[in-house]
Protein backbone atom coordinates (compact mmCIF):
# COMPACT_ATOMS: atom_id res chain seq x y z
CA UNK A 1 0.00 0.00 0.00
CA UNK A 2 1.55 3.16 -1.22
CA UNK A 3 0.44 6.29 0.64
CA UNK A 4 1.59 8.51 -2.18
CA UNK A 5 -0.73 6.85 -4.59
CA UNK A 6 -3.74 8.98 -5.44
CA UNK A 7 -6.23 6.08 -5.15
CA UNK A 8 -4.91 5.07 -1.73
CA UNK A 9 -5.19 8.66 -0.50
CA UNK A 10 -8.77 8.86 -1.80
CA UNK A 11 -9.55 5.56 -0.10
CA UNK A 12 -8.09 6.78 3.24
CA UNK A 13 -9.99 10.10 2.98
CA UNK A 14 -13.16 8.17 2.16
CA UNK A 15 -12.67 5.89 5.18
CA UNK A 16 -11.97 8.88 7.46
CA UNK A 17 -15.10 10.66 6.20
CA UNK A 18 -17.09 7.43 6.60
CA UNK A 19 -15.85 6.98 10.16
CA UNK A 20 -16.63 10.63 11.00
CA UNK A 21 -20.12 10.33 9.48
CA UNK A 22 -20.76 7.09 11.35
CA UNK A 23 -19.49 8.56 14.62
CA UNK A 24 -21.63 11.66 14.15
CA UNK A 25 -24.64 9.54 13.18
CA UNK A 26 -24.32 7.29 16.20
CA UNK A 27 -23.50 10.21 18.45
CA UNK A 28 -26.50 12.41 17.61
CA UNK A 29 -29.43 11.09 15.52
CA UNK A 30 -29.07 7.42 16.45
CA UNK A 31 -28.78 8.01 20.21
CA UNK A 32 -31.68 10.47 20.21
CA UNK A 33 -33.82 8.12 18.14
CA UNK A 34 -32.83 5.12 20.26
CA UNK A 35 -33.94 6.98 23.41
CA UNK A 36 -37.17 7.95 21.68
CA UNK A 37 -37.74 4.35 20.56
CA UNK A 38 -37.11 3.11 24.12
CA UNK A 39 -39.61 5.64 25.50
CA UNK A 40 -42.18 4.65 22.88
CA UNK A 41 -41.68 0.95 23.68
CA UNK A 42 -42.16 1.67 27.37
CA UNK A 43 -45.30 3.68 26.59
CA UNK A 44 -46.57 0.87 24.34
CA UNK A 45 -46.03 -1.68 27.12
CA UNK A 46 -47.92 0.45 29.65
CA UNK A 47 -50.74 0.98 27.16
CA UNK A 48 -50.92 -2.76 26.54
CA UNK A 49 -51.29 -3.31 30.27
CA UNK A 50 -54.08 -0.71 30.38
CA UNK A 51 -55.78 -2.38 27.41
CA UNK A 52 -55.59 -5.74 29.18
CA UNK A 53 -57.12 -4.20 32.31
CA UNK A 54 -59.86 -2.57 30.22
CA UNK A 55 -60.53 -5.87 28.47
CA UNK A 56 -60.79 -7.64 31.82
CA UNK A 57 -63.19 -4.93 33.03
CA UNK A 58 -65.24 -5.26 29.82
CA UNK A 59 -65.52 -9.00 30.41
CA UNK A 60 -66.67 -8.36 34.03
CA UNK A 61 -69.10 -5.60 33.00
CA UNK A 62 -72.28 -7.76 32.99
CA UNK A 63 -71.34 -9.19 36.40
CA UNK A 64 -70.72 -5.69 37.78
CA UNK A 65 -73.97 -4.34 36.30
CA UNK A 66 -75.84 -7.21 37.96
CA UNK A 67 -74.11 -6.42 41.25
CA UNK A 68 -75.03 -2.72 40.91
CA UNK A 69 -78.67 -3.63 40.26
CA UNK A 70 -78.67 -5.91 43.32
CA UNK A 71 -77.08 -3.18 45.47
CA UNK A 72 -79.64 -0.63 44.25
CA UNK A 73 -82.45 -2.97 45.37
CA UNK A 74 -80.75 -3.40 48.76
CA UNK A 75 -80.31 0.39 48.99
CA UNK A 76 -84.04 0.89 48.40
CA UNK A 77 -84.79 -1.57 51.20
CA UNK A 78 -82.31 0.22 53.46
CA UNK A 79 -83.99 3.56 52.72
CA UNK A 80 -87.26 2.06 53.95
CA UNK A 81 -85.52 1.06 57.18
CA UNK A 82 -84.02 4.52 57.68
CA UNK A 83 -86.25 7.08 55.97
CA UNK A 84 -85.38 10.76 55.51
CA UNK A 85 -88.57 12.07 57.13
CA UNK A 86 -90.25 11.25 60.43
CA UNK A 87 -93.17 9.44 58.78
CA UNK A 88 -94.88 8.98 62.15
CA UNK A 89 -98.32 8.24 60.63
CA UNK A 90 -96.82 5.38 58.66
CA UNK A 91 -95.01 4.14 61.77
CA UNK A 92 -98.24 4.28 63.81
CA UNK A 93 -100.00 2.26 61.12
CA UNK A 94 -97.23 -0.35 60.98
CA UNK A 95 -97.05 -0.76 64.77
CA UNK A 96 -100.85 -0.80 65.02
CA UNK A 97 -101.03 -3.57 62.41
CA UNK A 98 -98.32 -5.51 64.25
CA UNK A 99 -100.29 -5.16 67.50
CA UNK A 100 -103.56 -6.19 65.87
CA UNK A 101 -101.92 -9.30 64.41
CA UNK A 102 -100.51 -10.18 67.84
CA UNK A 103 -103.78 -9.48 69.69
CA UNK A 104 -102.68 -6.53 71.87
CA UNK A 105 -104.74 -3.48 72.85
CA UNK A 106 -103.07 -0.07 72.72
CA UNK A 107 -103.50 2.30 75.66
CA UNK A 108 -100.89 4.90 74.64
CA UNK A 109 -98.81 5.80 71.58
CA UNK A 110 -96.85 9.00 72.19
CA UNK A 111 -93.95 10.21 70.03
CA UNK A 112 -91.47 12.45 71.91
CA UNK A 113 -89.04 15.15 70.83
CA UNK A 114 -86.50 14.16 68.18
CA UNK A 115 -82.90 13.79 69.37
CA UNK A 116 -80.39 14.93 66.72
CA UNK A 117 -77.25 12.83 66.29
CA UNK A 118 -74.36 13.29 63.83
CA UNK A 119 -75.80 11.47 60.80
CA UNK A 120 -79.24 10.50 62.02
CA UNK A 121 -82.07 11.49 64.33
CA UNK A 122 -83.66 9.38 67.06
CA UNK A 123 -87.40 9.56 67.54
CA UNK A 124 -88.45 8.10 70.90
CA UNK A 125 -92.00 6.74 71.10
CA UNK A 126 -93.77 5.62 74.29
CA UNK A 127 -96.19 2.75 73.83
CA UNK A 128 -98.45 1.23 76.45
CA UNK A 129 -100.33 -2.00 75.67
CA UNK A 130 -102.43 -4.52 77.49
CA UNK A 131 -102.32 -8.17 76.45
CA UNK A 132 -101.25 -11.67 77.43
CA UNK A 133 -97.59 -12.64 77.77
CA UNK A 134 -97.57 -14.63 74.55
CA UNK A 135 -99.27 -11.80 72.67
CA UNK A 136 -96.63 -9.39 74.01
CA UNK A 137 -93.86 -11.66 72.74
CA UNK A 138 -95.53 -11.95 69.35
CA UNK A 139 -96.03 -8.16 69.21
CA UNK A 140 -92.36 -7.53 69.99
CA UNK A 141 -91.38 -10.05 67.32
CA UNK A 142 -93.64 -8.31 64.79
CA UNK A 143 -92.15 -4.90 65.69
CA UNK A 144 -88.65 -6.32 65.29
CA UNK A 145 -89.55 -7.58 61.81
CA UNK A 146 -90.90 -4.26 60.53
CA UNK A 147 -89.35 -2.82 57.36
CA UNK A 148 -88.39 0.26 59.35
CA UNK A 149 -85.84 0.12 62.16
CA UNK A 150 -87.63 0.18 65.51
CA UNK A 151 -85.51 -0.50 68.59
CA UNK A 152 -87.12 -1.39 71.95
CA UNK A 153 -84.45 -0.54 74.57
CA UNK A 154 -86.72 -0.83 77.62
CA UNK A 155 -89.88 -2.69 78.61
CA UNK A 156 -91.72 -2.52 81.91
CA UNK A 157 -94.27 -5.26 82.42
CA UNK A 158 -96.95 -5.08 85.11
CA UNK A 159 -98.76 -8.33 85.77
CA UNK A 160 -102.51 -8.40 85.82
CA UNK A 161 -105.10 -11.01 86.54
CA UNK A 162 -106.16 -13.85 84.27
CA UNK A 163 -102.68 -14.18 82.73
CA UNK A 164 -102.76 -10.69 81.31
CA UNK A 165 -100.22 -7.93 81.59
CA UNK A 166 -99.77 -4.25 80.90
CA UNK A 167 -96.51 -3.34 79.20
CA UNK A 168 -94.89 0.08 78.86
CA UNK A 169 -92.40 0.14 76.01
CA UNK A 170 -89.90 2.82 75.17
CA UNK A 171 -89.12 2.48 71.48
CA UNK A 172 -86.68 4.32 69.23
CA UNK A 173 -86.98 4.79 65.51
CA UNK A 174 -84.49 6.58 63.34
CA UNK A 175 -84.35 8.90 60.35
CA UNK A 176 -81.47 10.17 58.26
CA UNK A 177 -80.44 13.66 59.41
CA UNK A 178 -81.41 16.38 56.94
CA UNK A 179 -78.73 16.88 54.31
CA UNK A 180 -76.87 13.74 55.46
CA UNK A 181 -78.25 11.25 52.94
CA UNK A 182 -75.79 8.95 51.24
CA UNK A 183 -74.93 10.21 47.78
CA UNK A 184 -75.14 7.77 44.92
CA UNK A 185 -71.70 6.53 43.94
CA UNK A 186 -72.99 5.18 40.66
CA UNK A 187 -72.17 7.47 37.74
CA UNK A 188 -74.98 8.42 35.39
CA UNK A 189 -75.49 5.84 32.66
CA UNK A 190 -75.05 6.92 29.08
Amino acid sequence: MNLRDRKTQQMIIFLIILVVVLVLFFRFPYTANKNKVDQLRSRRDSLQIEVQKAEAARIRLPELQEKIARLEVEWERAKEMLPKEKEIPSLIQQISNSGTKAGVSFLLFKPSMTAQKVNYSEIPVQIKVTCGYHQLGKFLSNVGNLARIVNVPSIRVITGKDRSCEAELRTLTYTVAKGKGVQSAVPARR
